[in-house]
């Protein structure tokens, strides 16, 4: 008895794709960038970070078994998912839904902690969560609306620090939302055979021909983007130059990655430096003055 459920616990760590923390790091990283960008006490921001950190664990394992339930009939159809529990029926569809709404009320209970503003940004994102697993089967642009989604924490943590809105954080915001498009869309070259066999569609499918081209396009959008967030909120400019030259570097390797074997992770490990690496140096300029 006790072996049968302690194998039920490890399908469902699998369901949540808790065994593999990339994506949750991926999603708390704007989070955690909306957080730094303009707070005035240095301890206020234990909370809201610790917050993001368990939060964005919790609401990646349950969009990834709200994926997996829709797509539970495809994935065992593509080499990459097949051994996904709810592929093998491993797992019921009545125990991967009790484990979404236990975790989307442990969410719930997280995002409560917040005022009503935060309440609103996080209820408000919650639909496009839902229609993600269902864009690849009618739309080409299913790395959009996870760009969308995945950098929503940008508002979220800025807003959790900070009452009134500064349209300069959409600068922000938008350098996310169109990274990720570019990295989701080099991950999706993995699965392009099976996609095509069985009609799923992706941007990687779309631009597979000028992938270089499209893909180097949306990094020098989020790069321009970048750029004016930087100089849009700091004054420092070795700060600015260091960022960008940083930025400009990682979208070069990435972009290098586009045809190789180890295109589908590196370019995610590369995202997590880019993102330490852009946290240190935002932590080194807390005490500057703003304009």
């Amino acid at each position: 008895m006790f072996k049968k459920y302690k194998q039920k616990i490890n399908y469902l760590i699998k369901l949540g794709r808790y065994d593999n923390p990339t994506g949750a790091l991926l999603l708390m990283w704007p989070c955690f960038w909306g957080t730094l960008v303009q707070f005035e006490n240095q301890l206020i921001l234990l909370k809201p970070l610790i917050l993001f950190l368990t939060g964005s664990f919790i609401m990646r394992g349950a969009g990834c078994c709200i994926n997996d339930l829709f797509d539970r009939n495809i994935d065992k159809l593509v080499k990459r998912t097949k051994s996904r529990p709810l592929a093998q029926n491993k797992l019921t569809v009545s125990e991967a839904l009790i484990f979404i709404f236990f975790q989307l009320f442990l969410g719930l209970i997280i995002i409560l902690q917040f005022d009503s503003k935060i309440i609103v940004l996080g209820f408000i994102v919650i639909p496009l969560v839902i229609i993600y697993p269902l864009v690849k089967r009618f739309s080409y642009f299913p790395q959009f609306v996870l760009g969308l989604i995945f950098n929503w924490g940008i508002f979220i943590g800025y807003f959790s620090l900070n009452q009134a809105f500064d349209w300069r954080i959409c600068f922000l915001y938008f350098a996310g939302v169109f990274l990720t498009i570019s990295y989701d869309t080099i991950y999706g070259f993995q699965d392009i055979d099976d996609d095509k066999k069985i009609g799923v569609k992706s941007f990687s499918i779309l631009i597979e021909k000028k992938s270089v081209l499209f893909i180097s396009l949306f990094f020098l959008i989020s790069f321009i983007f970048f750029i004016s967030f930087f100089f849009s909120f700091y004054e420092n400019s070795l700060f600015n130059v260091v960022c960008c030259f940083f930025i400009l570097s990682f979208f070069f390797l990435q972009n290098f990655q586009t045809h190789t074997s180890n295109r589908t992770k590196h370019g995610e490990y590369r995202f997590y430096l880019c993102s330490i690496f852009f946290l240190i140096l935002h932590l080194l300029n807390l005490n500057e003055e703003k304009p």
